[in-house]
Parts: C-alpha cells; structure tokens; sequence
C-alpha cells in the first residue's frame, strides 16, 4: 500500500537550524496544526518532543488533547471558546473580545493582538478594555501573540508589525504589572519572521511550522537557508500490462501509445490528497519518470514496472506545476496513508 515516509535525520536538522535562530530549544513553539502539515500529528509531536521542544501549537482541541501528553504546553489556535474541561496543559488562543466574554471562568489563554493583519486578533486601541475583562474573569493570561502579514515578501511590512507589537506589549506589561498578574510570554515570529531576522527581540519564543518541515517561501533575495525536506510520498504497483502502439490508457484515454511499452498502475489518486492531474501535462515523479494519462481517484499510470516509486520528495517543484504553494501539497495529504519514520 501507499505510504509516506519522514526522515527524521532531515527534521532534527530543520530544527537545529531553527533553534540556533530563536535562541534554544526552549524558545521554539513547534506548529502542528493541521496534522502537522500533513505529516501525521502524533508522529512529528513525539519527534518534536524527543528532541527537547517544550511547547506545541494545533488547529482544534482534539488536535491539543491528543498530544497534551509529550508537552508543557499546546496552544490550540483556530478552536471556538469552550467550557469543556481541558488538561491544564492546553491553552486558547482568543482572537476577539467576544471569544472572551464566552470563556469560562479560569480558562488558559493567550490573547490574539492585531498588529496589521487585520484577520484576527485584539485591536491595539482594544487592549485596555480586553485585559480588564480578563482580569474579571480570572482568566490565566499565559500568553500573547501576533501573526505577520508580509514576512516572505520583500517589503518593510514585518518590521512595522514588530514595531506595533512592541508597543502593543509595552501597554499590556504595565496593565498586567497593575492588575499582579503573572509573567505572561509572549511571540511573533513565524518561520519566514525567524529566518529573516537577527534575532527575536524581546520575544520569549518563535512558532515555526513549514521551516520545520524543510520549506521556506522566503524569496532567495531575501535569504538561501539549508532546510531539509522532511516528507517523502510513495506509491505502489498494483498491475502491469503492456499497452500497444495505438492503444490509449485512463480516463478519458487521453494517453495514447507511440509504440508497444510496459506501463504499470499505481495505488495513489486524488482520493489520497495528491492533486488530480489531466493527463495533458505529463507529471514528474521524484526520478524524472512522468505521468501517463490522467490520474484516477485511486490510481495513475507510469512507464516501466517498478515496485514502487518516489512521488515526491520535495513539494516544490509539484507546487509550481500546479500554480500553489508547498503548504498545500503536503497538507492535503489523505491523514490514512501509512507513515513510516526513516
């Protein structure tokens, strides 16, 4: 059966490089969300945790409750309010004072601030008002963040979102400072933020999620970095045959044989997260080999009768071919597929 693999070798190396930026280990939140961009949640949490990370970030709550076991503490980022009892190791991000007024009393959260996004989070004109409805709550302030716009892209944008968080940060310190409340940590940086500046200022951590996993989309311009990609998509044969000179194969028949060859069927389709390719622009495989005809929602077809064969290593070139970036084709990936940790 198809399968993927991650290379663990490839990982640790990411995250060395990504830890020698934030300044340790203890200061890089690993993001997971999303099944860990695809990679397999459990997976890439135990590996994170195996090599000395602390904190974690996921999408929803199941996400959190599911590795709130290897970690200090699990963000959870996305996820509505809720009264449900969490382990006291999972914390909410709240991105409105709305989200506030439903939390209940003694909740765990770390507060969303708007620094020029404009997608979520608290307005800085906001913060007096939102920290007072915290304290009246009693709710646990562990954290405060912000997320950039522009960190890939050439322009100054990140570094008036880092000058509007630090004075947004400014604010709440003195309010916090007034109402005695606990140390609260906060964080900007996100991968493309981490690898294009010095340093992460008066921050307490970074997150980082597609550096981790060996992608950047950085512009070379900006900056070249030696990430390893970590995910690796394998198919397997499932049949050979030898299609004759005018004889056409899939969907369609949009392949047509040139001259008697030896073709084989593969066990990946668009069913399995891979993007569903027409069969008019042939796709490269991680060796070269290209596609023949269109793929089917369980299937394609390849010259020759390799047991099995490498899809893809490296998402990129894939992203391109389907006008998209890596994110999208390592997270679309079908969560069912084996992993294998190599």
């Amino acid at each position: 059966m198809a399968f993927i693999t991650i290379h663990k070798a490839h990982f640790f190396h990411n995250l060395d490089l990504l830890c020698a930026k934030a300044g340790g280990k203890t200061k890089l939140m690993a993001v997971l969300k999303d099944n860990a961009y695809g990679h397999d949640l459990r997976t890439m949490a135990e590996l994170a945790s195996e090599y000395g990370l602390l904190r974690a970030a996921v999408k929803n709550i199941e996400e959190a409750e599911s590795i709130a076991d290897l970690f200090e503490e699990v963000l959870v980022l996305v996820d509505h309010p809720t009264c449900k009892t969490l382990s006291p190791s999972i914390s909410l991000a709240t991105h409105s004072y709305e989200a506030l007024q439903a939390l209940p009393k003694g909740a765990s959260i770390h507060l969303s601030l708007d620094s020029g996004m404009h997608r979520n989070g608290i307005k800085e004109e906001h913060i007096e008002e939102a920290m007072a409805l915290i304290h009246a709550k009693e709710l646990r302030l562990k954290g405060v963040f912000t997320h950039f716009r522009s960190a890939d892209e050439l322009n100054s944008e990140l570094f008036w979102q880092r000058a509007n968080f630090e004075r947004a940060k400014f604010k709440i310190k003195a309010i916090a400072q007034a109402y005695g409340m606990p140390a609260i940590a906060f964080h900007s940086c996100n991968s493309a933020a981490l690898l294009r500046v010095s340093s992460i200022g008066s921050d307490d951590y970074a997150r980082s999620g597609i550096a981790m996993y060996g992608y950047t989309t950085l512009p070379s311009s900006i900056a070249s970095f030696d990430l390893k990609p970590v995910l690796a998509l394998w198919a397997e044969k499932l049949s050979s045959r030898i299609l004759k000179k005018g004889e056409r194969v899939g969907y369609g028949g949009v392949y047509e044989a040139q001259e008697d060859e030896l073709i084989s069927t593969y066990d990946i389709g668009y069913g399995d997260g891979f993007f569903r390719f027409d069969g008019f622009r042939p796709v490269p495989m991680a060796d070269g080999s290209l596609t023949k005809g269109r793929m089917s929602m369980d299937s394609f077809c390849l010259g020759g009768d390799a047991q099995k064969v490498c899809m893809f290593e490296d998402a990129n070139p894939l992203a391109q071919q389907f006008h998209t970036i890596s994110y999208e084709i390592i997270t679309k990936l079908y969560p069912a597929l084996r992993r294998v940790v190599i």
